[in-house]
């Protein structure tokens, strides 16, 4: 059986704190690349001012920056990659081929940025971030690992065109759609440092 995303993932275990889903998913994703690191390592580190996350959320782009700071200074060979869906090259047709290639890549994770609403359809409300577990071509659905398993289980499916269009949702505090942050290891730091940004999260 060929290793994918969703078998690294199952190894590791994470509940957010209250209103902490992007801190948590960052957490996740480089413990599941094999470089454990808790939230409060991140908080630690980046000195995040805890009232910004817990009060006013944070946006893909403050996610994406508190993610390079903490990449950086603990000199991890992680290149941080962020793609906000109101690109015009990121369509649905796009948007399956990446995550086609994502879930059997073990070099990589990808953090989706979403609405909730949208991505399950009911009301629950806001944005999230959680990791891409998995994904089955024949149900065009999406395994998704939950940073709040307490709330919406610790794995749970969504067809992907929904979770595309949760994705190209504009998050109303940064006025730009949400969409998804890839984390990918490099062999060192000189070739992270070599590696194209696809877009600027600013």
């Amino acid at each position: 059986m060929n290793t994918t995303d969703l078998h690294t993932i199952k190894l590791k275990a994470f509940q957010q704190p209250i209103r902490c889903c992007n801190v948590t998913a960052i957490a996740y994703g480089l413990t599941a690349l094999g470089y454990p690191t808790s939230i409060d390592d991140i908080f630690y580190v980046t000195r995040l001012p805890i009232d910004t996350v817990l009060d006013d959320g944070m946006t893909l782009a403050e996610t994406y920056d508190t993610c390079v700071k903490y990449v950086e200074e603990k000199n991890l060979p992680i290149s941080v990659i962020a793609e906000h869906f109101d690109k015009a090259s990121i369509t649905l047709e796009s948007f399956i081929e990446e995550i086609e290639k994502a879930i059997s890549d073990i070099n990589d994770i990808h953090i989706l940025n979403f609405n909730v609403d949208i991505a399950h359809e009911i009301k629950l409300g806001g944005g999230h971030f959680s990791l891409l577990a998995d994904y089955d071509k024949k149900t065009q659905e999406i395994t998704i690992a939950d940073t709040n398993p307490k709330r919406y289980t610790r794995f749970w499916k969504c067809p992907v065109e929904r979770m595309y269009l949760a994705c190209i949702d504009r998050d109303s505090a940064s006025d730009r759609a949400r969409g998804m942050i890839v984390l990918r290891k490099v062999e060192s730091n000189e070739q992270k440092a070599q590696q194209p940004e696809l877009m600027s999260a600013i």
